[in-house]
This record gives structure tokens, sequence and C-alpha cells, in this order.
């Protein structure tokens, strides 16, 4: 029986440690996510329902955006990144220097 109990742990901790690596606990059920693709970069776009909050997910880190006035379309920045987009049209700054543009949303897996 102890055995059982043992094996059973060791699966359901495999499981959690997977979904936690593929990015699904990232969203909870009242959140957006969205892929990225730019070019050869991709990254995560997790967003609240209201769109107020931004959570990017780029290079292995995660950054926490909130919503900023535009005089066109929507962005999210933390000071040092900034998420930009405009009906198709969308791209990735990081201290003022693009470094993504032309990105599409992709399925999320």
């Amino acid at each position: 029986m102890a055995l059982s109990f043992c094996n059973g742990a060791v699966l359901m901790l495999r499981a959690l440690a997977l979904m936690l690596l593929s990015g699904a606990a990232l969203a909870s059920p009242d959140e957006i996510t969205g892929r990225y693709q730019c070019g050869s970069a991709q990254f995560y776009m997790t967003s609240s329902t209201d769109m107020e909050q931004v959570r990017l997910r780029v290079d292995g880190r995660i950054y926490d955006l909130v919503t900023m006035r535009t005089a066109s379309g929507a962005a999210w920045s933390d000071g040092e990144w900034i998420w930009w987009t405009k009906g198709a049209d969308s791209f990735l700054e990081r201290q003022s220097v693009m470094v993504a543009k032309d990105c599409l949303k992709k399925p999320a897996y």
C-alpha cells in the first residue's frame, strides 16, 4: 500500500513539473494566454481579461506590465519592456530598443 502511494505521489509531482515547464500554469481561468512569433523570436503574453495587466514571458523570465496611455493602439510597460499592438501590428521593445516586430499571434500550444 505504501509503495502504491509513493508511486502515485511521484507521478503527481512529475505531472506538476511538466505543467509548470510547459507554461500552462502561467494563466488562471480569468486570464488569456497567447503565443507570439516575431521572425525567429517567440514569446508568451498572458493578460487579465480586462486587459489592464499583461505578463510577458521571454527568455525564461517573466515580466509584469501594466497598461499605458497611447495615442493609438494599446500598450503595456514595466519601465523596461513595452508591448504595443494596433490591429494586426505589434512589437516588443526593451529599454527603447526594438527587440521584436511584425509579431503574429499563434495558437498557445
